[in-house]
């Protein structure tokens, strides 16, 4: 396990890299993604290049280390995840060394782990966005019959590079203060039933996938006794916040358990340099790690609050360092009214007798799970402007990071709407910026369902002729062609309902020349956005590919005799191999959600390819007109990625607004929506 070679070297690195003066395998790392001396040397390792051919997927070496209060982990990836941030990541720990533990995943992937050492506890994560902070974890139990979430990590931290890692923290209560565990560490993709690609185990190479759908069956025995040792540390302050309303309370929260006496001293607390009177300190019970400030004075919206601490010692007598940074912690603290416009959504999807929407979220007080946890109500009563209007609103306290130095902002607020508990927009809204001022502290963010506004409908019926040839399948009298699409009168049904001619009848222009067409009247508000196949016979064309699309432009176009959308003559399957099997190759066709998004004044677009193909990144207004061609050449196979600065193409910026971007690549396709704000 612990080399002994390593491990003297390390030591000699100890007091510059990790906050414990002892042997390896014990002490308090700082959680900034490196590695730090007191880890040690590596419990386990996998070797490279067997991820499964997707870098973010190949896991390299696992380390772990406690403290008195903690276990933390920290493993490697062979790639970056700071620009491949798709990836998923799971550690399964087994605290009783038995065959009593999980046979399923908490989050349903076709993995498994044999006897003895089933898994009592699961770490998750993804990295699909930044800041990468607790919020995006997850710690599930095993109930002995079910998963239950136990909340999320108590700390993690993250770096890029050629090799990256993750670096995580839980306490020790949450695992039942095991004195040793024994774990495995694994990747995975983000489908729902995406197995193990690759693991980190002790004896190593114990599995690996081949493909995406396959059973993973993990060893899960790597083990690692508790390390035992004497604290020499000081205890540093790892945030404040002010939570609930009317925010005369403060939480501190220290990276380890703090002493009793000396935490509850109200005169070892400054606020807002000394401008807010502490009245008493409160330590937590049975989390020792936070204590609960009672101000004499509500604490306004707007601006950076700071606490800077004294004089606490931790549970050892260490007492905390008044240096102006390890003792300070700074937030912002404001109230956002969030407003959903809901009228166009439930034209359609209206339930009686009542619509319910709530607001789900990744800050506190907002969460993922539960769902419909918060409320937004369409019922005249502040801050709801009006009853009945279909505009739902909720008032939200924030209480978020700022950076000491410079009273900014630090956290994104991401956001969705759902609709009866269940339906989800199917995007994320994004609020705050990081590296913004913490700002008045009241504001108001509002949207559309899905994004979704009366400008994404048409104003006025628009005709469009289908045209295909189907030549290559040279039909006979009896065969039959069909359109199926997304918007009515389109439809998905089989067999279709829409059928194209060949009869020399307008639209179509010649009889028997196995060209077939038809004409479409989409009418008034229908989403500009249509998708549609052919299908011959009732049998679609590219089954296995994605779908052909038109938008509707209601700035040019209208109804047949005025200005029809006359489309280009298609060819049957001209975007598709025909008879493709699928694969793990072909379903690593993925195009990223860009990143950040909203954006201003750079994003990064980022995509994997199945196989070398010429490919196209392309960004499109509203109107469908070509703004940027960003990609236009053969790539090879695997990620890529490519920014864009927010220009068009003769280098001028574009303007504040809606965008998409649409990849295509070898009879490939797919869309998604960009937001450009100044």
């Amino acid at each position: 396990m612990k080399g002994r070679l390593m491990a003297l070297l390390c030591l000699s690195f100890v007091l510059f890299f990790c906050q414990q003066a002892w042997g390896a395998g014990f002490g308090t790392p700082v959680l900034d993604g490196s590695l730090d001396a007191c880890y040690g040397t590596a419990e386990a390792t996998d070797q490279s290049g067997d991820g499964n051919g997707n870098a973010v997927m190949d896991l390299l070496e696992l380390y772990v280390c406690n403290d008195a209060n903690y276990w933390y982990f920290y493993f490697t990836i062979n790639g970056d995840i700071g620009t491949s941030n798709w990836g998923k990541y799971v550690i399964y720990i087994d605290t009783t060394n038995d065959a009593n533990g999980a046979t399923s995943d908490a989050w349903g992937r076709s993995v498994v782990v044999t006897d003895p050492h089933k898994p009592e506890f699961g770490l998750y994560t993804w990295v699909d966005a930044l800041p990468y902070d607790p919020s995006d974890t997850q710690v599930h139990a095993w109930t002995g019959s079910s998963w239950s979430s136990a909340g999320t990590l108590d700390g993690v931290g993250r770096s890029a590079g050629s090799i990256s890692a993750l670096e995580w923290k839980i306490a020790k209560t949450t695992l039942g203060s095991p004195t040793q565990i024994w774990c495995e560490v694994w990747s995975t993709g983000g489908g729902t039933s995406d197995n193990a690609q690759d693991t980190i185990n002790d004896p190593a190479e114990d599995w690996n996938a081949t493909d995406w759908s396959s059973l993973a069956t993990l060893l899960n025995s790597t083990n690692v006794p508790e390390t035992a040792g004497g604290d020499t540390d000081p205890p540093t302050v790892v945030g404040a916040s002010s939570h609930p309303a009317p925010h005369n309370t403060i939480e501190v929260e220290f990276n380890e358990f703090v002493d009793l006496t000396t935490s509850q001293v109200a005169g070892n607390y400054t606020v807002n340099s000394g401008a807010v009177t502490v009245v008493s300190a409160t330590r937590g019970d049975p989390d020792s790690s936070k204590v609960t400030l009672t101000l004499g004075s509500n604490l306004p919206f707007g601006g950076s609050n700071d606490v800077l601490v004294v004089n606490v010692q931790d549970i050892a007598g260490n007492p905390i360092v008044n240096n102006g940074t390890t003792n300070v912690a700074c937030f912002c603290l404001s109230q956002v009214i969030f407003e959903v416009h809901m009228n166009l959504h439930l034209r359609t999807h209206s339930i009686p007798p009542i619509d319910t929407v709530a607001i789900e979220g990744n800050v506190y007080p907002l969460t993922w799970d539960p769902t419909c946890d918060m409320y937004a109500r369409d019922n005249g009563v502040p801050p709801d402007v009006a009853a009945g209007d279909s505009i739902y609103t909720v008032a939200v306290d924030f209480s978020r990071p700022s950076d000491c130095a410079t009273g900014t902002d630090t956290t994104w607020v991401e956001f969705e709407y759902t609709h009866q508990c269940s339906e989800w927009e199917g995007g994320h809204h994004y609020y705050a910026d990081p590296g913004l001022t913490c700002g008045t502290g009241v504001d108001t963010f509002s949207v559309w369902w899905a994004d979704v506004a009366p400008d994404d409908y048409t104003t006025k019926p628009i005709d469009v002729i289908f045209h295909v040839d189907m030549s290559s399948l040279s039909p006979g009298a009896l065969d039959t062609v069909g359109l199926n699409g997304s918007q009515y009168p389109l439809n998905w049904n089989v067999p279709p309902t829409t059928f194209l001619a060949d009869d020399g009848v307008f639209p179509d222009s010649f009889p028997a020349d196995d060209h077939f067409a038809v004409r479409v009247r989409f009418p008034v508000n229908t989403w500009k956005w249509v998708e549609y196949k052919y299908l011959f016979n009732s049998a679609y064309e590219c089954s296995l590919a994605g779908n052909r699309d038109v938008f509707l432009n209601d700035a040019v176009y209208d109804t047949v005799g005025v200005n029809p959308l006359i489309l280009p003559l298609a060819e049957w399957e001209d975007y598709c191999t025909v008879g493709i099997i699928e694969t793990p190759e072909t379903r690593a066709f993925k195009l990223d959600q860009n990143a950040p998004n909203p954006f201003n004044p750079v994003t990064t677009f980022r995509f994997t390819l199945p196989k070398a193909a010429h490919t196209m990144l392309t960004v499109y207004d509203a109107s469908g007109r070509v703004v940027r061609t960003l990609v236009d050449e053969r790539l090879d196979q695997g990620p890529h990625e490519m920014s864009w600065n927010g220009t068009g193409e003769y280098g001028s910026r574009v303007a504040s607004g809606v965008y998409f971007y649409e990849l295509k690549s070898e009879g490939m396709r797919t869309t998604r929506k960009l937001v450009i704000v100044y």
